[in-house]
């Protein structure tokens, strides 16, 4: 089965030809809308760069609500898919050949990126992909391969809320709901490394300890905890900065009650817009605003301290298994390691 049979070169007339019959590489894609059944292993042609793109041998793949939604085809107009598709939006791995006009990147190196489009193409869900150049970055030293393959969704969008929506500066008091989730993770760390001073509302105990691990100044399991008390104690003046990475409208509200005069709240779409106040800027940001700052994300990372949490590392073939995962309660992120 390849990928899309009405593309498929047309077949040799001479016995000869299978000397020059593309390589294939193994993929998992989606072949209909609808459940977990829905994905299935497949043989591909390997691609080839054009101009601007880069091949990549991918090594681990970003699962993402996302892939969920993409699967459904309830991911959006804009980014509906016709199957049969290869999804995975996010990836890590090599780069084995690049395509004219490409500069900045060559074979062996270290790269992670994104894949917007499924057709033409196709995503990391996959042992190999292309890439446009201009939506591929170097993995930032001493960052494994795998932690990168979850960097450029929610790193990005992390890296948009702390720099372009909250603009925090040093000394901001900042608080993050959802902090032991995909952004909210990131986004605590990177509002540390700008100077901020953090409340990490989590979930669960777990969340609450990983969010201590990553330097919060102050955290709380926003299930049980007592959120108000907790501001009183950290920003007895009030908040400068919020993000609202879950959607929990209760804290919200308290959230928005605490900022202070001239504060800023920011969240991304699919949580719902807090109630607003005439004093205070209020962004909601769309799944493409990260790429612009995947490049300071990974500048950040850089410089350090840094940790990308993977929650659940899988296996390509146990992807109906990150669905579940994902469903599920899970720290930071969930990839899939691609054979």
């Amino acid at each position: 089965m390849t990928l899309d049979a009405a593309s498929a070169p047309p077949a040799p007339d001479d016995a000869g030809a299978a000397d020059t019959a593309p390589e294939t590489m193994t993929a998992v894609a989606v072949t209909r809308n609808g459940d977990a059944s829905a994905w299935s292993a497949i043989e591909t042609p390997i691609p080839v760069p054009g101009p601007g793109q880069v091949l990549v041998r991918v090594l681990s793949a970003g699962f993402g609500h996302w892939d969920v939604l993409e699967r459904e085809g309830r991911l959006g107009s804009a980014g509906a898919s016709t199957v049969p598709f290869v999804g995975g939006s996010e990836g890590a791995g090599t780069v084995v050949e690049v395509g004219a006009d490409v500069h900045r990147f060559r074979e062996g190196d270290r790269v992670c990126g994104l894949v917007l489009a499924r057709r033409p193409g196709h995503g990391f869900h996959a042992q190999f992909t292309l890439v446009d150049a201009d939506l591929l970055w170097r993995v930032p030293a001493g960052l494994p391969l795998q932690q990168a393959a979850a960097l450029p969704v929610d790193g990005g969008l992390a890296m948009h809320a702390v720099d372009a929506a909250l603009r925090i500066v040093p000394g901001d008091a900042v608080l993050v709901l959802g902090a032991s989730g995909g952004i909210g993770h990131m986004a605590l760390q990177f509002a540390r490394l700008r100077g901020g001073r953090v409340l990490a509302v989590a979930s669960h105990r777990d969340g609450q300890a990983l969010a201590e691990r990553l330097g919060a100044d102050m955290a709380i399991d926003g299930r049980r905890h007592d959120l108000a008390a907790a501001l009183r104690i950290f920003a007895p003046e009030g908040l400068n900065a919020a993000l609202l990475t879950a959607d929990v409208p209760r804290i919200a509200e308290t959230v928005v009650a605490t900022l202070r005069p001239g504060g800023r709240i920011a969240w991304p779409h699919g949580v719902r817009p807090p109630p607003i106040r005439a004093d205070i800027a209020a962004t909601g940001f769309g799944a493409r605003a990260g790429a612009a700052h995947v490049h300071a994300a990974c500048r950040a990372i850089e410089r350090g301290p840094f940790h990308l949490h993977l929650g659940t590392r899988l296996p390509l073939s146990q992807i109906a298994g990150a669905a579940q995962a994902l469903a599920g309660h899970h720290l930071g992120r969930i990839v899939l390691d691609v054979p």
